[in-house]
């Protein structure tokens, strides 16, 4: 499971990419960082950056996969996390509507 945005301090690790997923609709855009499935819910207009750290290995730090409403970005390092384009980490759940995943 990713690292609680308020109790981890990634300065130590190699970044190795960082992406910018900017949402220019005009609803709700999830944003899934994969493989652990954890959720990010951007508002029009708004924009999260991902990042990568750890050795990817394959040549790139990111996979992107698109569908209506929804973005999964697999990070192929070691882990990656989502933080505001202010640079403050996100936790899984950011923003989530209510009702959006039974529970």
């Amino acid at each position: 499971m990713s690292p609680d945005a308020a109790g981890w301090d990634f300065s130590a690790l190699e970044v190795t990419g960082r992406m910018p997923v900017t949402n220019r609709g005009e609803g709700l855009v999830e944003l899934t960082l994969e493989p652990l499935g954890e959720d990010y819910w951007l508002r029009p207009g708004e924009t999260f950056i991902v990042t990568s750290y750890g050795d990817h290995g394959s040549g790139h730090p990111f996979e992107v996969q698109y569908w209506p409403d929804s973005v999964s970005v697999w990070c192929t390092s070691w882990f990656g996390t989502v933080s505001d384009d202010e640079g403050n980490q996100l936790s899984s759940g950011h923003q989530r509507p209510d009702g959006a995943y039974p529970r």
